[in-house]
């Protein structure tokens, strides 16, 4: 009877905990399409061009890279729970000072903490979720950052309709401050991570061993091209609508929020679907439904739902590729080797945000976004080649299932 009291409590806690993150990640996704979604009154607030959007991705990721590069190192010196409360306590405190800003200069100086602190929150609780639990909890995971990621949108379009950006950053910031006190009560519940543990989980493995390792660069050419994807729709499909469709700056950005409902809802039903459906199943689906919405998109047509219905199928599209291809990572690599390849996937992941999309920002600038749809076209076909060979290369190479064939 009392073990039975006792299994009870240490489910309640777990369950408790896996919320707790679950909270974490939506701190992670609030801020990611806030300036997207709002660029166009913000451009014209501070006084800059379109194109300057891209400067600011640019540094937000290259703040991203660097913290998730370092992330085995941080996660062997502290105890995930640390590296997550501190990451989410910065980030909220810096968009709070980004509503203050009167000057271009002073946004990117602000943009440093914010990049930081989501390429520490990232690496740390996705290996945490591949280490201990399922695909469906990695998928839910995922969709926790959807629901953040839409809510920033939706919290920007009501504070734009009110004719004001800051507020929509002040909102926001205060969100990820409450949330980082949530993380600091919830520290009891956390697993204790001794120093020997994270020292053996988070071992020091070179780049060259891990170039080495099969499968490891075709994997982090599928995160560096699908995040390139699911960055042009958060930073740029706002602005194709108003620009191209003549939309309004509030419809607009809710067309953001439009992408990233669906990515949500599409990382709920992976989710869902985890044990009916292969994880690269999935993931050839999100491809295809990817590029039909690219193709769809070349369309002109009168109605706003039509485009709204379009958006939402990129966004669908979109969700089940990004956790399917993190959760696999446990099957296809060393545990030694696991936070290494999952920050080298974020790495190249993230040069997809801060290189690729400010590349793209530069060319809508001097050429015209009208071009927006032939990009996504091109990266959803290239993902779905890609995705395809992986599979191949990768399909006996299984470390902790007896059948290969079970990820097909």
């Amino acid at each position: 009877m009392i073990k039975m009291y006792q299994g009870d409590i240490v489910k309640r806690k777990a369950i408790l905990l896996l919320i707790i993150i679950y909270i974490s990640f939506i701190a992670l996704g609030l801020p990611d399409a806030l300036l997207g979604s709002g660029w166009s009154y913000i451009r014209e607030d501070l006084k800059v061009s379109l194109g300057t959007l891209g400067i600011m991705t640019f540094i937000v990721y290259l703040m991203s890279i660097i913290a998730t590069y370092n992330a085995p190192r941080l996660l062997r010196l502290l105890e995930t729970k640390k590296i997550t409360f501190f990451s989410v306590l910065f980030t909220g405190l810096a968009l709070i000072a980004m509503s203050q800003v009167s000057h271009f200069y002073q946004l990117l100086f602000f943009a440093l903490p914010l990049g930081m602190g989501a390429g520490a929150i990232d690496v740390s609780l996705n290996h945490y979720l591949a280490s201990h639990y399922q695909a469906k909890h990695m998928s839910y995971l995922h969709s926790f950052y959807g629901i953040g990621v839409t809510a920033g949108p939706t919290i920007m379009a009501y504070t734009l309709s009110l004719n004001s950006w800051r507020m929509g950053y002040i909102i926001v910031g205060s969100i990820l401050v409450a949330i980082a006190i949530i993380m600091v009560i919830s520290f009891p519940l956390w697993k204790k991570e001794s120093e020997e543990k994270r020292k053996e989980e988070h071992a020091h493995i070179t780049i060259k061993e891990m170039v080495k390792t099969k499968g490891s660069v075709l994997s982090v050419l599928i995160f560096l091209i699908y995040v390139h994807i699911e960055s042009l729709a958060g930073v740029w499909i706002a602005s194709y609508f108003f620009i191209i469709k003549q939309t309004s700056y509030s419809t607009a950005a809710l067309f953001t929020t439009s992408y990233y409902l669906a990515l949500t809802f599409g990382r709920l039903l992976s989710g869902l679907l985890a044990s009916k459906i292969k994880p690269y199943t999935l993931i050839y689906l999100g491809s295809l439904g990817i590029i039909t919405a690219a193709i769809l998109m070349f369309f002109t047509f009168n109605s706003l739902w039509i485009y709204a219905s379009i958006v939402f199928l990129l966004g669908l599209g979109s969700g089940p590729i990004y956790p399917n291809m993190m959760y696999v990572n446990a099957f296809h690599f060393e545990k030694r080797k696991l936070s290494k390849i999952i920050s080298m996937q974020m790495v190249i992941g993230y040069m997809g945000f801060g290189v690729l999309t400010p590349l793209t920002g530069l060319f809508f600038d001097r050429m015209s976004i009208l071009y927006y749809p032939y990009f996504v076209s091109f990266y959803g076909i290239l993902l779905f080649i890609l995705a395809r060979m992986y599979i191949q290369k990768m399909k006996f190479v299984n470390i902790a299932i007896s059948n290969p064939m079970d990820y097909q």
